[in-house]
């Protein structure tokens, strides 16, 4: 990072609006509650978590920025992610080393970011006892305006990942990035909503070869690519297969 970090011990809420912290090492789990807080260049290690919890954690807050920063779980678990946001923009940083690197809400943009390398564990309390579902970025259901630009997102090297991209969010976009790992690198769910997603764009992307079943692309049934152009493979530039169909 080249920064000296001031280390913050425990957890910690921010919420005073406009707040710019820079330059601290949070050895705790941290929430954003406040409007327009900025983090700069700091790293986001955590706690021992007693709940399924984030390191950073912005879901009820709005126009929080991220820079330049580092999420490593200092002890990992299967209840520890890297950050769940909302109206979050998340900028030249890096996740590894917890089970979701990102958990995307509505409005949350995600840029020349790097995630790799997260932490699978074969029992996980929020999967009923079975092993974690590893996901590069979840976006969810019920929520819309998700924009993936310009990152890597790299599970190859994580123990059976679920997928790179898991999203059942309307209006996605997954721009220019390089893509790999999962059972199917990027996988589109309309499933949980029970209705057709809207505004679905995948394009532009990087794929590697390292998902389990061949796969860059799932589409359950009633998902649709409003447009899927320019995707192509990593060690060739050929382009990739049309996406599979199932739910």
């Amino acid at each position: 990072m080249g920064t000296e970090l001031v280390v913050v011990a425990g957890d910690r809420t921010f919420a005073v609006d406009g707040e710019v912290v820079e330059g601290r090492e949070f050895h705790g789990f941290v929430t954003v509650t406040g409007r327009g807080v900025t983090f700069r260049k700091c790293r986001f290690l955590g706690g021992k978590a007693d709940r399924v919890r984030p390191l950073l954690d912005t879901e009820h807050a709005r126009d929080t920025v991220i820079e330049d920063s580092e999420f490593r779980a200092a002890h990992p678990s299967p209840s520890v992610d890297g950050i769940w946001a909302a109206h979050t923009s998340i900028l030249r940083s890096e996740f590894t080393g917890t089970v979701d690197g990102i958990k995307a809400h509505t409005g949350t943009l995600v840029r020349d970011s790097y995630i790799h390398d997260l932490s699978w564990f074969p029992e996980d309390p929020d999967q009923g006892g079975g092993p974690t579902h590893n996901d590069g970025v979840q976006a969810f259901a019920d929520q819309t305006g998700v924009t993936l630009e310009h990152n890597t997102i790299d599970l190859s090297t994580t123990r059976d990942p679920n997928a790179a991209v898991q999203s059942s969010a309307d209006d996605l976009r997954v721009e220019d990035n390089y893509l790999d790992g999962g059972a199917c690198v990027v996988n589109i769910d309309h499933t949980p909503l029970g209705r057709p997603l809207r505004g679905q764009h995948v394009t532009g992307n990087r794929f590697g070869r390292a998902s389990a079943y061949d796969c860059p692309i799932l589409l359950s049934t009633k998902s649709e690519l409003a447009d899927g152009g320019g995707n192509v493979w990593h060690d060739t530039g050929g382009p990739i297969p049309e996406p599979e169909r199932h739910d």
